[in-house]
């Protein structure tokens, strides 16, 4: 039954597969990089898979593998991808195990670390977790291949102590014929030059070989997007990539080719006028001419539920009159689903230009995934069809694709291209026309409690773990007695203006706090929605713990809740605004926070909207500054809403006393490798209930977590051996010749494990508190 579902889970979320392994078969696997060293109680292992769609593989890289078009949506995959290895490790805590989620990709230690031989080396690694899990066979190419999909699927892992029946294993041999179409397609010669011998993977009593590559000629064009074009030198290593970085700067990302023309014997076609690299055979070939109108209207209605505002429907034939030819894009398509959902409001107010960012990276992100999602309903029902990513959240560059959205959306009456966020889905499936717009609707007036009650039902249902409302009064009393501390304090901001892989090039700034007030955000704001989204127990539990000394999982879920909390945000807005009231997405209400160094980029740290925490009645500040909740205790980011929405605010929570730290021995103090805590506290007060909380220097505070200048944050844990610990009063040189030394190709995927936080009690234990 756990098993069953769980896998029903997966698929709710969006897995096309989903397989468990037991801990057992991963025995021989290195220790530092296995499941059972990054989680010792660990005996289940839950793969869950996505499929790339066919038109995205065959169709990308067609004219040179560093002009990848369609397949762009690889960079969402690792978003999507994220997003399940989150819910499914929240799903397994709430339902009473513990959990570990693995990021999709792009958190791995480059060089040998400690006893760990092997470089790029992640956490775990999906490819080899896939076979584990009873979902692949290794190909020739190091790629694992499903019997449905072959190399086009994509990977991520959870890791759980419910003890769950494993999956059979598919047998070495299975699926790859050995074509070798991969190693006469690879531009690098990474599958016949360099080889090292034989990979063995020992499963059980099965052994799964394939060829030791050199894994930075493999990378050199897709993931140091050097130019494939040069002339690759006969040994290729760290060096070789740094002097080639330098001489001749980056092209692009690289389409893989291994992947592209990778697909088992058994479901493998060719059209050569459509495609240089093989198809996939469909299992299901649909009959339009006596289909279900059910099918087409579950598509777009499944659109709408992940967040899509409007749907909108061509045909090819009415897209050509208009001038659009989409059978440049998709040989053979029919229509074109094209999604939208309305920008946030453009302002000179750099609060609200803050809050419009954070919001359009939510809506982006749902955006595309609903995009994603109606590629792959259309493809399962035998139609071919692409969509593009313009820009990604996990790539540093703009793919330098052009939709075709915005063309479309100029042919439609009434819409202005310039206040939406759209995309499309090109299909060769029929479907019928559908280009009305809504007519305005006047809300419903309900009740203070009942709209309250809608808003944080919805939030859960999108995501949220936690979800509290603050009156702007609260906000404002607490804001009166706090800026003295934070109005004016000094900060020092640098940004690295060399390209990536090169060494850090900063441009330093000595920065003065300013503080936002609510209406700064949103004129006439009457309340503030809190959201949190939690952080597993049992990452903060291994994080840094050997056997693997892994920071991996923290980093990511850095991202993942922050990334999760800002879609969350959009819905909740977007709920707001079917009932006639506004709404504006704050990273962090007071402007106080500062921001944590990440493979994924700078992230908001989790003192984010702690005063909005407090003021939302969700918990008690720590000596340490963060939020304390009954549930979580302090492992949670908080995400914020500014609303001028009259909602009924929530019941404080308050200590027995006002030193709920009293008995701990500071162990965040102790922990913190730059001393930025001080002896003062900060207190104040909310409808009688007192807070407080230790003062700390900024400065100090950001040459660990957010500048990685001391491995004892966690960047030593991939192998940073940086150690440059600030002076008394740090300077902007001195911040400029540390950053220097940052290590130019780990510098692009830092991570960080803040010690205060995993030190603090409160990381483990829930918070108990009087109402």
């Amino acid at each position: 039954m756990l098993k069953e579902q769980i896998k029903n889970f997966a698929y709710e979320i969006g897995a096309d597969l989903v397989g468990f392994g037991n801990v057992e078969r991963s025995k021989n696997a290195p220790l530092m990089m296995s499941p059972q060293g990054l989680f010792p109680k660990c005996h289940t292992i839950i793969v869950m898979a996505i499929h790339h769609p066919d038109a995205c593989i065959e169709l990308g890289g067609e004219r040179h593998p560093q002009e990848i078009g369609p397949y762009s949506i690889q960079y969402l995959m690792n978003a999507r991808l994220d997003e399940l290895s989150y819910r499914m490790a929240v799903k397994i805590e709430k339902m009473g195990f513990n959990a570990i989620p693995i990021a999709a990709s792009n958190i791995w230690r480059y060089n040998q670390y400690k006893d760990l031989k092997a470089i790029f080396a992640p956490d775990v690694s999906h490819i080899y977790m896939a076979v584990v899990a009873g979902l692949a066979d290794m190909g020739f190419n190091g790629l694992a291949l499903t019997p449905e999909y072959g190399a086009r699927n994509r990977f991520v892992t959870v890791l759980t102590d419910a003890v769950i029946e494993p999956d059979p294993l598919i047998p070495p041999g299975s699926l790859c014929d050995k074509c070798m179409l991969c190693r006469k397609n690879c531009p690098t010669k990474a599958l016949e030059k360099e080889i090292d011998g034989e990979n063995i993977l020992k499963i059980d009593n099965y052994e799964y070989k394939f060829p030791k590559k050199n894994l930075w000629r493999c990378a050199w064009g897709e993931h140091f997007d050097l130019d494939l074009d040069l002339n690759i030198p006969e040994k290729v290593n760290e060096s070789v990539i740094l002097d080639t970085v330098r001489t001749h700067g980056l092209r692009a990302g690289e389409m893989g080719q291994c992947l592209k023309f990778c697909v088992p014997k058994k479901i493998r076609s060719f059209d050569k006028t459509y495609s240089r690299t093989p198809m996939r055979k469909l299992a299901v070939s649909l009959d339009e001419s006596i289909e279900s109108r059910k099918l087409a209207d579950r598509i777009i209605a499944s659109a709408y539920a992940r967040g899509a505002e409007h749907v909108f429907i061509h045909t090819a034939e009415d897209l050509k009159a208009a001038g659009i030819s989409i059978d440049t894009e998709l040989q053979g398509a029919q229509s074109a689903v094209t999604l939208l959902i309305n920008r946030a409001p453009d302002s000179d107010n750099k609060w609200q230009a803050e809050c419009r960012t954070s919001f359009e990276f939510g809506a982006r992100q749902l955006i595309d995934s609903a995009c994603y999602d109606v590629t792959r309903e259309l493809e399962e029902l035998g139609f071919r069809s692409v969509m593009n990513i313009e820009k990604s959240g996990s790539h540093y560059a703009e793919t330098g694709i052009k939709s075709t959205a915005y063309r479309i959306l100029q042919t439609v009456p009434g819409i202005d291209i310039s206040r939406v966020m759209a995309n499309t889905v090109i299909t060769r499936k029929k479907l019928s026309p559908r280009v009305t717009r809504p007519g305005s609707v006047t809300p419903p007036a309900l009740k203070q409690t009942d709209l309250t009650d809608i808003i944080r039902n919805g939030a859960l249902s999108y995501g949220a773990d936690l979800c509290g409302v603050a009156s702007v009064e609260r906000i404002e009393n607490i804001s009166s007695q706090i800026r003295g501390f934070f109005e004016g304090q000094e900060t020092l901001t640098a940004t690295d203006k060399a390209k990536p892989f090169s060494s850090w090039v900063p441009e330093i700034k000595r920065e003065k706090r300013d503080l936002a007030a609510c209406n700064d955000y949103l004129p006439g704001a009457k309340s503030v929605i809190v959201i949190a989204l939690r952080f597993t127990r049992e990452v903060l539990e291994q994080a840094t713990k050997p056997p693997a000394e892994a920071v991996g999982p923290y980093a990511f879920e850095t991202y993942a809740t922050n990334w999760i909390g800002k879609m969350v945000g959009v819905r909740i807005i977007k709920l707001l605004e079917q009932y006639g009231h506004k709404g504006m997405l704050v990273s962090d209400l007071m402007r106080t926070e500062s921001f944590v160094a990440n493979p994924r980029s700078w992230q908001e740290d989790l003192l984010s909207n702690r005063f909005a925490a407090v003021a939302a009645g969700m918990g008690a500040l720590t000596d340490n500054g963060r939020v304390a909740t009954p549930q979580f205790g302090i492992r949670q980011r908080f995400i914020a809403i500014v609303t001028d929405a009259e909602l009924m605010p929530s019941p404080l929570l308050s200590t027995s006393d006002s030193t709920m730290c009293s008995k701990c021995e500071k162990y965040c103090v102790q922990a913190c490798p730059t001393k930025a805590f001080s002896n003062n506290y900060i207190e104040f007060t909310c409808e009688g209930s007192k807070f407080r909380f230790l003062e700390t220097d900024p400065i100090r505070c950001d040459w660990s977590k957010r500048y990685t200048l001391v491995p004892e944050s966690g960047f030593g844990y991939l192998g940073s051996i940086v150690n440059e610990k600030p002076s008394a009063n740090p300077s902007e040189a001195e911040l400029d010749k540390a950053l220097r030394k940052i290590d130019p190709i780990k510098k692009y995927r830092p991570v960080v494990a803040e010690p205060c936080v995993l030190k603090c009690p409160y990381a483990l234990e829930n918070l108990t508190l009087d109402k």
